[in-house]
């Protein structure tokens, strides 16, 4: 589980870097705003450096990445049925996501890069529920084969 954490946050922490950093560029070749950050400046008046808030930006996108992989262990309990670990599952991660956003990076003042965050993550879950929904369907399979092959002895 430490192993799946560290290795989400580092993914995450550099997709958030790449991904900001692609917005930046692309932004201002478009527009020519010479000026413009993809982060918001209410964020980055919470610290005492400009780089020291991108810095920690990564490290948070590191953080959330870390939290959709330990929360994980949520679908490890098939006793409580794929739907309840679902909603668990989202209500755990959003338990971390949800203040970042909004306490933090403060996105609901800015209600495009809100709706696109939450379309991301929305994404997020859809593709976390499809690979679940698989794992359990290839699970069951297998204890139906392992059963069928015990009722036949």
């Amino acid at each position: 589980m430490i192993k799946r954490c560290a290795t989400s946050f580092a993914i995450s922490a550099i997709c958030g870097l790449m991904a900001n950093m692609l917005i930046e560029i692309i932004v201002r070749a478009v527009t020519g705003i010479d000026n413009f950050n993809p982060i918001p400046p209410e964020y980055m008046g919470m610290f005492a450096s400009e780089r020291i808030a991108v810095e920690v930006h990564i490290l948070l996108y590191g953080v959330i990445g870390a939290a959709f992989a330990g929360m994980t262990f949520i679908y490890d309990y098939q006793e409580i049925g794929f739907f309840l670990q679902n909603l668990i599952y989202l209500c755990l991660t959003g338990a971390v996501w949800i203040p970042i956003l909004t306490l933090l990076w403060q996105l609901q003042r800015y209600p495009y890069a809100l709706a696109g965050t939450l379309l991301g993550y929305a994404v997020s879950y859809i593709i976390i529920s499809i690979i679940g929904y698989r794992t359990t369907k290839r699970d069951i399979a297998k204890i139906n084969v392992i059963l069928a092959e015990n009722s036949n002895r």
